[in-house]
């Protein structure tokens, strides 16, 4: 049959070329002029960049037809058909590429390309040629008249006429008229009853046709199948119900009624009236949607669309690059005075040193500023008092320096000023004097006038000076000769300011741990509701040689650099279980829970873990008295192992906290994924949640969350009565701070056992 034999009786080019490629001849049958003639029929509707039939025979790979292929493109999908299918998936649809494979072992590719815009009705086309010619190859003579009926009752072809021209007028008339003018036909032709056409789900029956049905959507409903015909006698009628379906789609159900039975072939016919109308609704679907993407309503929507979507990656984008500026913020400064911080500081100084030592150009200098007894004004003026001094400190110390200075907070009372190209005394004495004179000025705090001295030493770099370590170590063996000298003075490093061999800071520390002057002290832990004791929390402190006790925020960061670390908390673990054993002889302390931080390193592998266990089993302690608390921000660092270490922990029976819980990358996610039975809340959203709603919120949401998940949360940084009562409020179960007590030594707690002992 002539592949345009049957376009003439259409009135639609998509129909008529549809209807073409339906009668188009088998591969076998075809020559090029039909494939010709079928890209001069396809062109007007879809112009063609490329099209192409791909196939396989014993000689190898073949192109059955190919129109506008390049040889080039050709090599570059290559002869193996492992090869060409791999090459095939990969063109790109956003180019206009539509790509289908042909089930049949002789043609096995159908590919072609055209403007994007056009690829819904290029792939309608496709996928009904790879239909024809798979069929066709299958020995299917579909090229001959639709229904077998016409062959052997010539009477049928008026019939099918009939229902041909019907179809025909598909996109003249509305769809009811259209469904009416069915209806009648199939009154004259198979005398039916009623005629239907709805969407039917589990939910819902939607009736196409007629407007009004005088059957229930429950009597609809139960003549639908979505995969097989129904037949069914109802109401004195006989019921044919068939699903209407496209590529495993369904999308209606044709039913219709008849007063006697249906013969072979009229279902025959009705299979033949099914696939008719499969083919009309499918197309009136895609032709609905394609006006839908190509009006001017559709494409403003989607312009909108991707402005919004734009707009918002714009925000998400800055949302992203703010908060990775404030974490480099955080990581590099002090977070109560914003200053840099001991990390930052010692970068700068190895660049400085660098740069002296390549140009040898002028040198630096360091000054080492140090609150003569702070501890005394922390203790009188409260915890919250002398911070509020630090902060006041810093601010007026950054007044004092130059453009290309810098001041730098070490760790509790102490600073760091570096002075850029100073070595001389007419480049230094300026700023010495300017600090002298600034901090003379009496402090506000609390309401009260403070007013401080504070030591300074001085050294400047030199051609003897091995590194920053050993210039900072100068600087502070200078501020001790200040202090010795009586406080409140400037000294210059000499070496009258050397009583001994000079050692690193980290040789400072190591000899400190050798020593044992690295110590627990142990903090309460309570319960909120009635004040009871609930636990404590050992944090180490160290006792300098000169007898300063230096907190755990001014030496475990130099102890993690130098590798110290793993050392220092086995010695902390020790102690802490020698003190617990003899809290233990107390009446009354079945319960008690220690908590220990611990470095994420030890749980980087099983040895590391045992170490800690045998410290334990050797201190005769019981596992269940232990928390081992890890920070949230480090453990977010460790890989799987640790994952393992945590669960060896627990099932020893020591219970892990996570501490610091807020300040890591997903804090939410890391309650999901580690094995953990306490929550630390860290303290700095204790600190703001009074003038900050979203902090309050946080930790009132993240009690709810602990209570659901079965977690115990303690809430750190409570500082005073208004904090501690906001907490009770809300129904927060643990807390500690320096309101409640501040850390103590063993020898203190005694007291506090004793009290906890006695029955309430």
């Amino acid at each position: 049959m002539s592949s345009v034999s049957t376009a003439a009786h259409y009135s639609t080019p998509l129909l008529a070329l549809i209807s073409t490629i339906m009668d188009f001849p088998s591969p076998s049958a075809a020559a090029c002029q039909d494939y010709d003639a079928l890209v001069e029929q396809i062109n007007p509707l879809c112009p063609l960049h490329q099209f192409g039939i791909v196939g396989c025979s014993e000689h190898g790979l073949q192109w059955i037809y190919n129109y506008q292929i390049s040889d080039s493109f050709k090599q570059q999908l290559g002869h193996e058909p492992s090869r060409i299918t791999e090459q095939l998936t990969q063109l790109d649809e956003t180019n206009g590429w539509c790509v289908l494979p042909i089930e049949h072992r002789q043609m096995q590719w159908l590919l072609a390309r055209c403007q994007p815009t056009e690829l819904p009705t290029l792939r309608l086309l496709l996928e009904c040629l790879a239909k024809r010619l798979a069929e066709t190859q299958a020995n299917c003579e579909l090229n001959e008249p639709a229904s077998p009926l016409i062959r052997t009752h010539p009477d049928w072809q008026k019939k099918i006429e009939s229902i041909t021209r019907i179809i025909r007028l598909a996109n003249v008339l509305p769809s009811q008229a259209l469904f009416s003018q069915l209806e009648a036909v199939l009154r004259q032709i198979l005398a039916i009853h009623d005629m239907l056409l709805v969407h039917a789900t589990n939910l819902k029956v939607d009736v196409i046709y007629p407007v009004e049905p005088h059957q229930s959507d429950a009597f609809i409903s139960e003549l639908c199948h979505s995969t097989s015909n129904v037949e069914a006698h109802r109401e004195s009628l006989h019921w044919h119900s068939m699903p209407l379906r496209l590529q495993q789609q369904y999308f209606a159900h044709f039913i219709i009624s008849t007063p006697q039975p249906l013969e072979a072939d009229d279902k025959l016919f009705l299979d033949f009236l099914r696939g008719q109308l499969t083919l009309l609704l499918e197309l009136r679907r895609i032709r609905q949607q394609l006006n839908e993407i190509n009006s001017e309503d559709s494409i403003n929507q989607r312009l909108q669309q991707l402005r919004q979507t734009n707009l918002r990656l714009q925000k998400q984008l800055r949302q992203h690059q703010e908060l990775e500026r404030k974490l480099q913020f955080d990581a590099l400064h002090d977070p109560l005075t914003r200053l840099p911080n001991r990390a930052l500081l010692m970068n700068h100084l190895n660049h400085a040193m660098t740069h002296f030592r390549r140009h040898k150009s002028a040198g630096f200098t360091v000054i080492f500023i140090d609150v003569d007894h702070f501890r005394r004004i922390n203790e009188s003026a409260g915890h919250g008092g002398g911070d509020q001094l630090l902060r006041e400190i810093s601010r007026r110390l950054k007044t004092c320096i130059r453009q290309n200075d810098m001041v730098a907070r070490l760790g509790g009372d102490e600073f760091v000023i570096y002075l850029d190209s100073s070595q001389h005394e007419q480049d230094i004495s300026p700023v010495l004097n300017r600090i002298v004179h600034r901090l003379a000025y009496p402090f506000r705090i609390n309401g009260n006038e403070l007013t401080i001295t504070v030591s300074q030493g001085v050294a400047s770099v030199g051609a003897q000076t091995t590194d920053v370590s050993q210039l900072l170590h100068q600087a502070d063996l200078a501020m001790f000769q200040a202090k010795r000298n009586g406080r409140g003075r400037i000294v210059s490093y000499s070496d009258d300011c050397i009583s001994q061999h000079w050692h690193s800071p980290e040789e400072t520390l190591a000899r400190a741990l050798r020593e044992g002057r690295i110590v627990p002290y142990f903090q309460p832990v309570i319960r909120l509701e009635d004040s009871r004791l609930a636990g404590l929390e050992v944090m180490a402190r160290w006792i300098t040689e000169e007898g300063a006790i230096r907190e755990a925020f001014d030496f475990i960061p130099l102890a993690e650099q130098c590798d110290l670390i793993q050392e220092l908390d086995r010695q902390i673990l020790r102690q802490s279980c020698q003190q617990l054993k003899t809290w233990l002889t107390h009446e009354g302390q079945s319960k008690l829970k220690v908590a220990i931080n611990l470095s994420g390193k030890h749980l980087t592998s099983r040895q590391e873990i045992l170490q800690l266990m045998a410290i334990i089993e050797a201190e005769g302690i019981a596992p269940n008295y232990l928390i081992f608390e890890f920070n949230e921000r480090e453990l977010s660092r460790q890989d799987a192992d640790a994952l393992t270490s945590l669960h060896e922990l627990r099932a020893k029976g020591i219970q892990v906290s996570l501490d610091a819980f807020g300040t890591g990358f997903s804090s939410l996610n890391a309650l999901f994924h580690f094995p953990v039975d306490y929550i630390k809340v860290d303290d700095s959203f204790t600190q703001r949640m009074l003038q900050s709603p979203k902090d309050l919120a946080l930790i009132r949401a993240m009690g709810d969350i602990c209570r659901d998940l079965g977690y115990t949360l303690v809430v750190e940084g409570i500082e005073n009565q208004q904090q501690l009562q906001k907490l009770i409020d809300i129904g927060c179960q643990l807390g500690q701070g320096r309101y409640i007590s501040p850390p103590m030594q063993g020898t203190d707690i005694v007291p506090l056992l004793a009290a906890e002992a006695v029955p309430s």
